[in-house]
């Protein structure tokens, strides 16, 4: 991490990604801006401006869930919104509060449990920041992020603030349709009355799930890919398709198809972006060439040259 001189006051040079990630994987940011309020994210878009940096050099990170950095290469801005750009205010007439982005999953379900409001208890097995949950409509099984979210701000990479109501955009199964452009800053959501220690314990229930059935001894995005749907779909899910073609405990270097979740891939130690992208496109294949079925990643693959995601038909 380098000196902030002629940046704004939430910004440094040289920041690694990789500890930031959840499955501490990633290359090097040039400026990384950890925006606590909206003029951070504003200073952070003015500084982008300035330097005039194009799209593919630009990406706001969120909790560090479902990411995949490229370690093979630095990226001109990086903006992440803190753990602290976490306010929530609460409007009892219309029973909806404003949530700001950074907060973590982990500290709304508490708070959600504390106040009586039903329906986030899901939230508990789904790691990361309510931004991010937002962006790609995180859940779990049935259950998604947009089923308790009225509408989106934000401001965009051009500085402009934004607001999309759920009907705008029309989130589907993990994508949340959001503008690619927007860097989402707070969710209004609904506030559906329960009794305070039935949804902790619902949450409670949740999380020991999820420590049962995931593969939390060693670092992880999460999910890797979509459950498929449609046409060529066989009605399993992505995990048992993967089993099914014998790829649990597939290893490229460091990199891991779970040997208890095959729908995970696990860092045992130095992974490399490129170790894990190998093991991705290994899954894919196998699925592909046995059942027909083309998944769709669930991971966010950011920094890769397209003729590395060429196999998933990216251009």
């Amino acid at each position: 991490m380098g000196t902030a001189r002629g940046l704004p006051a939430a910004c440094r040079r040289q920041e690694s990604l990789a500890p930031l990630t959840h499955c501490r994987i990633g290359g090097v940011a040039a400026v990384f801006c950890e925006a606590r309020s909206e003029d951070d994210v504003l200073a952070a878009v003015a500084h982008r401006l300035s330097a005039g940096l194009v799209d593919e050099d630009v990406f706001v990170l969120g909790g560090g869930a479902n990411v995949l950095i490229n370690d093979e290469r630095s990226y001109g801005l990086v903006l992440k919104l803190s753990e602290h750009f976490n306010a929530i205010t609460v409007d009892e007439r219309s029973r909806t509060a404003r949530i700001e982005a950074g907060i973590y999953t982990p500290r709304l379900v508490r708070e959600a449990a504390r106040r009586g409001w039903d329906g986030y208890q899901f939230l508990a097995g789904v790691p990361g920041s309510l931004g991010g949950a937002v962006v790609m409509n995180a859940g779990v099984k049935e259950l998604s992020t947009w089923d308790r979210v009225e509408a989106i701000e934000g401001i965009t990479w051009q500085g402009e603030q934004r607001r999309f109501s759920r009907a705008e955009l029309i989130p589907g199964y993990r994508r949340g349709n959001v503008p690619a452009d927007l860097i989402v800053t707070a969710a209004i959501c609904t506030l559906p009355a329960g009794d305070p220690e039935a949804i902790r314990l619902k949450a409670r229930d949740l999380s020991a799930a999820r420590r049962e059935t995931q593969p939390l001894r060693y670092p992880s995005w999460g999910s890797t890919f979509r459950n498929p749907s449609g046409e060529s779909s066989t009605g399993e899910t992505a995990g048992a398709l993967i089993e099914r073609v014998g790829l649990k405990g597939h290893r490229v270097g460091d990199a891991e198809i779970s040997q208890v979740h095959a729908n995970f891939i696990v860092n045992r130690g130095a992974a490399t972006a490129s170790d894990a992208l190998a093991c991705l496109r290994r899954a894919y294949e196998a699925v592909r060439d046995d059942f027909g079925v083309r998944l769709e990643p669930e991971v966010r693959l950011i920094g890769f040259p397209p003729q590395d995601l060429a196999f998933l038909g990216v251009r």
